[in-house]
């Protein structure tokens, strides 16, 4: 007797549903004829808060939702993360160091007139170790430019000559130097090393005069054409302070540099 092959329920199912017009479909736990498990399909997920939030900085987009640290106006989050998950640490406001070194600053004056060739100087103050130990006078049009020049004790100057024909630079002040004849473009140099007032002169043209102000310390100032001084980067301490100006006596006051800057003006007399 023929024996009658046997159909799986699950396969026959599948062929009326077919029948009727709709796909098979496999349940996630039936084995199909090769024996391969299918891997089921997950639902998809309809909770409006797995949808993706939009990009940052689109158009229309929402910010999310913060809540005030307490702290600052800042948006915070519960815990301290600010938008983006990144953690905001408060951070302490820098203070600069307190100040070192100050300005002197004032006006020199005679019977209520400015001095505009003035020299103010620290007399009892050190010499900076970066400060500029040299300087340049120039013979030209028959003058010593700049008319008054300042250097530091133990500094040098050079001297020059653009003028077409030669000059000459001495003084009689102080420790006495002649530098003799000087011809056009040629360059003398002459040292310092004490501190003093020199006037320049030309042997060869009376009407020359420039004055070199050789200070005791690195820190001084001229005065510009108000009469208005200003020595900087003055470290603190109490100090004496002298002002000059050619052809009058010098004035020596006692100067405060404290916790700020100073101001002292000067009155000069014949």
């Amino acid at each position: 007797m023929r024996k009658l092959r046997t159909i799986p329920t699950i396969a026959l199912l599948g062929v009326l549903m077919a029948c009727e017009g709709e796909p098979p479909k496999t349940p996630a736990t039936a084995v199909v004829g090769g024996g391969a498990t299918p891997t089921a399909e997950a639902p998809a997920e309809t909770d409006e808060s797995a949808q993706a939030a939009p990009a940052k900085g689109d158009a229309g987009a929402a910010a999310p939702a913060t809540a005030a640290c307490g702290c600052c106006p800042c948006p915070m989050g519960d815990g301290g993360v600010a938008e983006g998950g990144a953690e905001m640490t408060a951070t302490a406001p820098v203070v600069p160091p307190p100040a070192t070194s100050f300005t002197i600053q004032g006006t020199v004056t005679m019977a209520g007139k400015v001095l505009p060739f003035g020299v103010v100087y620290l007399e009892d103050a050190p010499i900076d170790p970066k400060a500029k130990m040299t300087a340049r006078i120039d013979n030209r049009q028959m003058a010593f430019v700049p008319f008054v020049t300042v250097i530091p004790a133990g500094g040098k100057v050079t001297f020059q000559n653009s003028d077409p024909f030669p000059h000459n630079v001495f003084s009689p002040d102080a420790d006495k130097f002649n530098m003799g004849t000087i011809s056009q473009n040629q360059m003398l140099v002459h040292s310092f090393p004490k501190a003093g007032e020199y006037s320049l002169l030309c042997n060869l043209h009376p009407g020359m005069l420039g004055y070199v102000v050789v200070a005791p310390s690195s820190y001084f100032s001229k005065t510009d054409a108000k009469g208005h001084y200003a020595i900087k980067a003055v470290p603190q301490g109490t100090y004496k302070i002298t002002a000059w100006s050619p052809r009058l006596p010098t004035e020596t006051k006692s100067v405060d540099v404290k916790g700020g800057d100073a101001t002292l003006d000067f009155e000069l007399h014949r």
